[in-house]
């Protein structure tokens, strides 16, 4: 009874040195024969009463506490009863006889016992001299023997083998013990950038988890170390808050700096697992790192494949293309990126360099898009600029791509690829590929302006592809002679357009201004991808261009707009310069006519006057809001007041598309790149207007229109005005006062019927004027055939031989009458604000005129 009293005692006393503090059960001796036999460490076991005991795996990993060795014991019981683990512990030796304290981990402490027909898992750790190596160690398995003289009797021991390593091969997979659950683990991707003082190490880690539990791996770490135990942090964000569930693989990204002394030494991958309570970092999985080399750069347009949130992802670096640019060179290159993985990867904490054989180093930018992904299957192409000096040396430069830094995380080498350049260049006749279109150059025009000139760049764009296509967004800039001029602008739609069949073509216009002094010996256009808030993607660089000529055409030749969604053709009907007193009134008609197939509004037109000095005067177009049906026809007038200057015997008239107005250069000599695509004009200057597909008509003193001395059949907007029967009065109240003039005559008033609709609104200003030296004036302005809204004017109304009287109160009428011989009836085209004197008559007083 006392000896089984002190058995119990000191089983109780001592329940912390027990299994729980290093010790297990023990095998028969016949047993331990059998399990020296084995040539690893897990294939060694020492039978239970019931069951077995081995060591399933020990490793090393060097840390603040020094050199801990942690090992993991499983017991299994395959008896019908719970096995009681208080009666067993294991002692760690060395060959030396050195013995070393092991403790279990806090987890693990309340495990003692192990139910039937199940397995147990304990680790301990233990820290260990420097000297001592796996392959010194042995665990013997001791069982609490009073019997004996020491209290002990030994079951059985495990010993390290003498070949035996805890490093799994690179590449290869192995499975390790976290906590209750059970991970897969392997290298898939090891790979080395370096400077002068550090290696810079990514690996991409393969986990797959082979239990049957979610496991957590917030706790998980990694470090990468030495033969000689050397230690270096390994930083894994994504691991935060990171859950696996059953059978579930996932790939995590890890980078180290190392010491460029140890790159070409053997390094291993160690996973551990950090026990909070012991503070200690207890490894799990030891895995031998490839040797590690600097990865070649891939080629151009060669697919390598990186990990981007443990997708794989196969990325594409495409020719850097290489204009000449404002500030010396400018480059852009493609970056194609396709997720090859599950789930979607972030795209956009990515940073791109281009770095010389030197180490120069140029930051290139491009469209960044917040929380933007990758979504598998999805390919995405970025496109990467900036701007590198004139001699720069490319040869051996490479594009390096680097992950972005964080507060957690400093940035890391993810790829890296040599550049292959290439210029995009070529003449007016040349057309280069942009994603599945055709683009070409077919001129570029100069257009003359009040204040400044507009530069015109005239784009075809061709869909190659087989399917139906957006229209692609363009802008582009103009080079000087040499030099950028003005801002990048984006390409305005001559088509009423949004998608591309097959082999269709979109046509489009760029332009900019320039001062109008400019000479120009060289031009070029470069044509750009726009950027937000960025200066563009240069595509292609159009060089050796001639300023294209404004063709001239026959006054009874048609103008034709050939875009989509508008075409239509215009001629020129009539055109006149209207002399006035100290003034010139230019004005046209043009007859349109709508060429699609359904009712359509004309396109807006635009354009302006040269004359043989070259003095430029635009001229303003009646806006026509309505549709005019397939085939129909509508009236469009254009008009301007000349000034002095202007020489009406030898002059051009420019009509094309209005495409607004160009934006002006900078006034300080400076330089946008920044394009917006809009026009707003600067400041005080006058803005200068942009026409497309310009066409010129050579007019002068042979269309001058004389005005007319009768007052019948008058073309006045579409309409046919005569005048007849007319005859001028004194009002008088009495016999010997008169109290203003009275103005009687007919009208007749007809519409021409083969115009749907008529542009602009016009008036008719009929004027008394007395032909004596005083001149006395009176006049009356009417609206044609309908009220215009908010006039305050009487309508002439259709109709024929419809009488008209007038009555100009006017008191001192007597007074200011010298003689009331003859006077004139002035009729008036008011159009737009501006008179057109259109018919003058003289007739005499108190008599009826016909």
């Amino acid at each position: 009874m006392k000896q089984k009293w002190y058995k119990a005692g000191i089983a109780t006393v001592t329940a912390a040195g027990l299994l729980l503090s290093g010790g297990l059960v023990g095998l028969p001796e016949q047993q331990v024969l059998a399990a020296k036999k084995q040539v690893t460490l897990s294939g060694q076991a020492v039978s239970l009463s019931g069951g077995s005991l081995s060591v399933r795996d020990a490793h090393f990993l060097m840390q603040d506490k020094g050199k801990v060795l942690a090992y993991t014991v499983m017991i299994t019981n395959k008896s019908s009863k719970s096995m009681d683990l208080m009666d067993y512990w294991i002692r760690v030796k060395t060959k030396s006889g050195k013995t070393f304290k092991a403790t279990a981990i806090e987890g693990d402490k309340d495990k003692t016992t192990v139910p039937a027909n199940s397995t147990q898992y304990i680790t301990y750790y233990t820290v260990v001299d420097s000297a001592t190596k796996l392959t010194d160690l042995s665990f013997e398995v001791i069982k609490w023997d009073f019997s004996s003289s020491n209290y002990e009797k030994r079951l059985g021991t495990i010993t390290y083998p003498s070949n035996g390593s805890d490093q799994v091969a690179p590449f290869q997979p192995g499975v390790m013990l976290y906590g209750s659950g059970k991970l897969k683990g392997a290298v898939k991707q090891a790979y080395l950038s370096k400077d002068k003082d550090s290696g810079y190490v990514t690996i991409n880690y393969l986990l797959e988890n082979v239990g049957q539990q979610v496991i957590d791996l917030s706790k998980m770490t990694f470090n990468i170390q030495t033969q000689s135990l050397s230690v270096y942090n390994v930083t894994a964000p994504g691991l935060e808050g990171m859950t696996i569930q059953p059978r579930e693989r996932k790939i995590i990204t890890l980078r180290a700096t190392i010491p460029a002394s140890v790159i070409n030494k053997p390094l291993s991958l160690v996973a551990s697992l950090n026990d909070e309570a012991s503070k200690v970092k207890l490894p799990t999985g030891i895995f031998k790192l490839p040797t590690l080399k600097v990865q070649p750069p891939s080629a151009a347009g060669q697919p390598t494949t990186v990990y981007m949130d443990g997708q794989p992802v196969t990325t594409k670096s495409g020719k850097a293309f290489v204009n000449q640019g404002q500030e010396g060179q400018a480059v852009s290159i493609d970056f194609t990126m396709t997720n090859n993985g599950s789930a979607a990867a972030a795209s956009g904490n990515l940073d791109f360099f281009l770095v010389t054989k030197a180490g120069k180093s140029y930051s290139l930018s491009y469209t960044k898009e917040e929380n933007s992904s990758l979504l598998p299957g999805i390919a995405k192409t970025i496109s990467l600029t900036g701007n590198i000096p004139d001699n720069l040396d490319w040869k051996g430069a490479q594009l390096i791509v680097k992950s972005q830094a964080t507060d957690k995380e400093k940035s890391y080498v993810m790829a890296s690829y040599s550049v292959q350049t290439a210029s995009l260049e070529g003449g007016l006749d040349t057309a280069f590929s942009y994603r599945d279109y055709s683009i070409q150059l077919k001129g570029v025009t100069r257009m003359p302006g009040v204040d400044n000139d507009a530069l015109v760049a005239n784009l075809s764009i061709t869909n190659t592809s087989g399917v139906t296509k957006q229209v692609p967004a363009l802008s582009g800039y103009f080079m000087v002679n040499g030099v950028k001029v003005g801002t990048e602008q984006k390409a305005l739609g001559l088509d009423k357009m949004v998608t591309l069949a097959p082999g269709a073509t979109y046509e489009a216009i760029v332009s900019s201004e320039i001062p109008y002094n400019t000479p120009i010996s060289q031009i070029a256009f470069v044509a750009t991808e726009p950027v937000a808030d960025k200066p563009g993607k240069i595509l292609y660089q159009f060089t050796g261009q001639q300023l294209a000529e404004i063709p001239t055409i026959g006054t009874a030749a048609e103008y034709e707009v050939s875009g989509t969604g508008q075409k239509a053709t215009l001629k020129l009907m009539r055109n006149a310069v209207y002399n006035g007193t100290g003034t010139q009134t230019f004005y046209a008609e043009f007859e349109g006519v709508n060429k699609e197939q359904r009712a359509a509004v004309l396109a807006k037109l635009g354009g302006y006057l040269v004359d043989k000095n070259g003095l430029v005067v635009p001229i303003q177009f009646a806006e026509l809001k309505d549709r005019i049906s397939s085939g129909g026809k509508a009236l469009i007038s254009a008009w301007t007041q000349l000034p002095r200057a202007f020489d009406s015997t030898s002059f051009k008239l420019v009509i094309g598309q209005d495409v607004g107005t160009a934006v002006n250069p900078p006034t300080n000599g400076g330089n946008n790149n920044g394009g917006s695509g809009e026009n707003p004009g600067n400041g005080g200057d006058q803005a200068t207007p942009v026409i497309a597909k310009p066409a010129a008509y050579s007019l002068g003193s042979t269309t001058n229109e004389d005005t007319s001395q009768v007052l019948k059949d008058l073309n006045i907007g579409g309409f046919s005005l005569s005048f007849a029967k007319t005859s001028a009065f004194f009002d008088v109240k009495d016999v010997y006062t008169a109290s203003g003039l009275k103005l009687n005559t007919e009208y007749s008033l007809k519409r021409d019927e083969q115009y749907e609709a008529v542009a602009g609104t016009h008036k008719i200003k009929i004027e008394f004027v007395n032909q004596d030296t005083n001149q006395l004036t009176y006049s009356k302005t009417f609206d044609l055939a309908s009220a215009v809204q908010g006039s305050q004017d009487e309508v002439l109304k259709e109709g024929q031989s419809v009488p008209l009287n007038m009555v100009f109160n006017d008191p001192e009428i007597q007074s200011k009458t010298r003689t009331n011989s003859k006077f004139k009836l002035n009729v008036y085209d008011v159009f737009q604000n501006s008179a057109i004197l259109v018919a003058s008559k003289e007739m005499n007083w108190f008599l009826t005129n016909d």
